[in-house]
C-alpha cells in the first residue's frame, strides 16, 4: 500500500506530494513531487528511508539531507515525510489521519 501527503506551503508559494510505500521490511520508497528545486534536491537524497530515518532525531536521513539540501528551518516537507512514513508503517492511525484532516500551522497575530 501507499500513503500520500501534500504540503502547501502558501508562504513560499510551493506545493509538494510525497507519496511512500514499505517495501516489506519497515523500510520506505519514497517518491516526492515539487515545485521546488530545493526540495527536488532533497527528494533525490531520500528516496528510500529506513525505520530509524523516520523515527529517531539523530542519525536521521531525513533531518541530515534537509540540511544539506539547503531547506530552511521552518520548511514543512521533512515533518510531511516523517508523518507520510508513520502512516505508512502503522505506527500512526491511517484511518485517523484521513478523518481528522489536515495538519495545520496558522498564524495569529
Amino acid at each position: 500500500m501507499t500513503s500520500k501527503v501534500e504540503v502547501e506551503a502558501n508562504i513560499c508559494s510551493h506545493r509538494t506530494v510525497i507519496e511512500v510505500t514499505d517495501k516489506g521490511d519497515g523500510n520506505m520508497a519514497v517518491h516526492i513531487d515539487t515545485d521546488c528545486s530545493s526540495v527536488q534536491t532533497y527528494a533525490e537524497m531520500v528516496s528510500e528511508l529506513t525505520p530509524g530515518d523516520y523515527s529517531d532525531w539523530s542519525d536521521s536521513k531525513v533531518w541530515e539531507m534537509a540540511a544539506q539540501a539547503g531547506l530552511t528551518t521552518t520548511c514543512l516537507v521533512p515533518v510531511a515525510l516523517i508523518n507520510a512514513c508513520w502512516v505508512e508503517s502503522g505506527m500512526m492511525s491511517k484511518r485517523l489521519a484521513l478523518k481528522e484532516g489536515p495538519l495545520c500551522i496558522r498564524f495569529i497575530e
